[in-house]
């Protein structure tokens, strides 16, 4: 196995290749098993066109994705891509339960997670009251150093990073979307103030794409299977919520949205490592978890044998 890392984000993947290495070694097998190659776009481009590389899986955005599968064919790929993650909200759910979920998914990691809630679709008749409360959670969401426990939202991966999510905020308000709270740098850097926008238009990145910053946009919409449609009114596909009392919306969303997990009474988010992960349309292909990655990195071969 050879890993390379983002190049932002390369000392993590070290410490966990140092680890595996530690537990090779301690069960007598071989520590270079797990190999590690840091570099920009040609190292990624040299190894996964190399023909002695039997697959690659590949987490990051869909545009690379997309070349990724393109250079590495014929081989196996096993892609998790980008996403805007939606949470619905019915007129039965438990509102507060659904508000709390909204700025614990949201704004972890400074939103800076694949799954991490982006569009936040609430029916009509609670739309009003959800709002408020949503609203009254925000100023709890403490904007600091990120090694303090309590610090929920902090300074984004890079300068650009912050520059392109307060641009994104900026063209939704411009095309007719309503801040509710935030909407600029929180504290001297990086560091964007949790943010909530009202009534994203299609057509703005900042509702279509992902924006991998602390910004969750509301919308309202008459009924449920309305809300479904919005959610499925994507090209990504990976995870969404919904939040209900009723079985059989429940049973209704699992069938009819179109991503690779359901969620329901809990946030997008949520992940288990013994389970299935992964999307559809261009969130990717394939699944992780120990179980299903196994699986997709086995090739099934067929023996027959004649007397």
């Amino acid at each position: 196995m050879i890993v390379k890392p983002a190049p932002a984000t390369p000392l993590a993947t070290l410490r966990l290749v140092h680890l595996v290495r530690e537990r090779l070694i301690a069960a007598g097998a071989p520590a270079g098993a797990v190999q590690l190659v840091t570099g920009d776009t040609e190292v990624g481009r040299t190894l996964t066109t190399h023909p002695e590389v039997a697959a690659v899986s590949f987490t990051g955005s869909a545009a690379v994705g997309h070349l990724i599968a393109r250079d590495a064919a014929p081989r196996k790929v096993v892609l998790e891509l980008g996403s805007n993650a939606a949470l619905v909200v019915a007129a039965d759910a438990d509102l507060d339960a659904a508000a709390d979920a909204v700025v614990r998914g949201g704004f972890y990691a400074s939103g800076q997670a694949c799954i991490s809630v982006q569009r936040v679709i609430v029916v009509d008749a609670v739309a009003g009251e959800f709002e408020k409360k949503l609203a009254r959670l925000l100023p709890e969401v403490a904007v600091g150093d990120p090694r303090e426990p309590g610090t929920r939202v902090s300074a984004l991966i890079d300068e650009a990073a912050t520059e392109r999510v307060l641009d994104w905020v900026g063209r939704a308000r411009a095309a007719g979307a309503r801040l509710v709270a935030g909407g600029e740098r929180a504290r001297d850097g990086r560091c964007v103030a949790p943010t909530l926008l009202a009534d994203v238009p299609d057509g703005e990145p900042a509702w279509d794409e992902e924006i991998f910053g602390p910004v969750v946009c509301l919308r309202t919409v008459p009924d449920l299977d309305t809300a479904y449609d919005v959610v499925n009114a994507s090209r990504y596909g990976l995870h969404a919520a919904v939040y209900t009392r009723d079985l059989r919306s429940a049973l209704r969303a699992v069938e009819a949205l179109e991503v690779g997990g359901v969620v329901v009474n809990e946030v997008p988010g949520y992940r288990s490592d013994i389970a299935p992960y992964g999307g559809v349309k261009d969130s990717g292909i394939g699944r992780e978890g120990p179980r299903f990655a196994i699986e997709e990195l086995t090739v099934t071969r067929m023996a027959v044998i004649r007397a």
